[in-house]
């Protein structure tokens, strides 16, 4: 609709408690990602600049601060080596002001594909930084009776990572991987993450195929020689985007009416019938029974309630007297009680001064489970492999 498509949300909110559903999906297609990352080349930086913090004995208390310098020096590098066009520097319009920092947006992927060998948060490795000073500076025999200094860093980090860093870093800083280190992640994942889509994906571009623009995962041309698990998990993960945008059509309806904007009204009540008559009925069919097995027990909350709320959903949306789920008081109730529970005294349908910072659209997001930041990933990945 065209007056919807005027309306840009102004943050992806998970409005109907649906994100450990999501998440779970995702982890599962692409371990390691998050929708906040950038280009993949970060995932070496920032190892390196620690790496290069602790061969300076750079004590615990003062590692926060120095390592947001080494961040910021990196950034600088960027900028100066990189094109004005270029996409993904991170920090580049926030500058001095960035709250969230690259380590804190990659530490869990360097962890996750196995890059990051200890299993330490962000602060807790800012904390042991004089433990690791310590053991840097510990001595070891060789075989061959010479002494050398035990090189801590490869307790935390992969032992290939330094070898793999420029001399000049970070001065010569440049968002493109070298071959080495696609060659490096390649292994990662296929040993941390072999059944995922991620690996899949990077497996068949190193064997000749072309890196593919698809709006959608389900929607890449190579779709159906992905292996059946995945090609399984990607037809739930489709159904439950549809099915939850009927969910969340009906929920931006509510807050039409409760605010009095008659277009607005109008707008959504005609794309949530034309969505009951084209999407819906692709969900008629899917077993629920076998899709809780796929997303329960990956690591992410998903309550009971949770699980009830999208059983019900399905069953209203599917009752084929139902032209329109705003025709049914019973699918709105559902709707409406479960935002209220989620946000309590915040509920847009229960609070007018909530309500009325509304911008007209929330929630209603496509679910593409991280898909864009893979392609990106991929891409990057791919340059890399090429390079001679």
């Amino acid at each position: 609709m065209r007056l919807l498509s005027m309306f840009q949300e102004r943050e992806s909110r998970d409005e109907l408690g649906i994100g450990g559903i999501r998440d779970s999906i995702a982890d599962q297609l692409f371990p390691g990602t998050s929708t906040i990352q950038t280009r993949l080349r970060y995932v070496f930086f920032i190892p390196w600049q620690f790496a290069r913090l602790d061969e300076r004995h750079t004590k615990a208390p003062a590692f926060p601060a120095a390592s947001r310098e080494a961040e910021s020096r990196l950034l600088a590098a960027l900028l100066q080596n990189e094109p004005t066009s270029a996409p993904g520097i991170i920090g580049r319009e926030a500058g001095s002001t960035l709250k969230r920092m690259p380590s804190s947006v990659y530490w869990a992927a360097l962890g996750s594909w196995g890059i990051r060998r200890a299993d330490l948060s962000l602060q807790q490795y800012f904390g042991q930084a004089d433990l690791r000073d310590v053991a840097r500076r510990s001595r070891r025999r060789r075989d061959d009776d010479e002494w050398s200094e035990a090189d801590a860093s490869g307790e935390v980090w992969h032992p290939q990572l330094m070898k793999l860093r420029p001399l000049d870093f970070p001065e010569s800083a440049v968002l493109g991987l070298t071959r080495p280190e696609s060659e490096l992640l390649l292994d990662l994942w296929r040993s941390r993450h072999p059944d995922s889509l991620l690996t899949w994906l990077a497996l068949d571009m190193a064997s000749g195929h072309e890196s593919i623009q698809a709006v959608r995962a389900w929607a890449h041309p190579r779709f159906a020689s992905f292996p059946a698990q995945t090609r399984t998990l990607l037809d739930h993960a489709r159904r439950f985007d549809v099915l939850v945008r009927g969910a969340a059509l009906l929920y931006n309806l509510q807050l039409a009416e409760m605010g009095n904007r008659q277009e607005l009204e109008e707008a959504y009540r005609a794309e949530l019938a034309k969505w009951s008559a084209d999407e819906a009925p692709s969900c008629r069919d899917w077993q629920l029974s076998a899709f809780w097995p796929r997303v329960l027990g990956q690591g992410h909350t998903i309550t009971g309630e949770t699980q009830r709320f999208i059983e019900a959903w399905h069953g209203l949306s599917q009752l084929p007297s139902l032209v329109s789920p705003a025709d049914s008081e019973e699918a709105r109730e559902l709707v409406g009680k479960r935002e209220q529970r989620l946000k309590g005294p915040r509920s847009r349908l229960q609070n007018p001064a909530v309500l009325a910072q509304w911008g007209g659209r929330a929630g209603l997001e496509p679910l593409t489970y991280r898909w864009p930041t893979t392609t990106v990933f991929l891409n990057d990945w791919l340059l890399g492999w090429r390079q001679s």
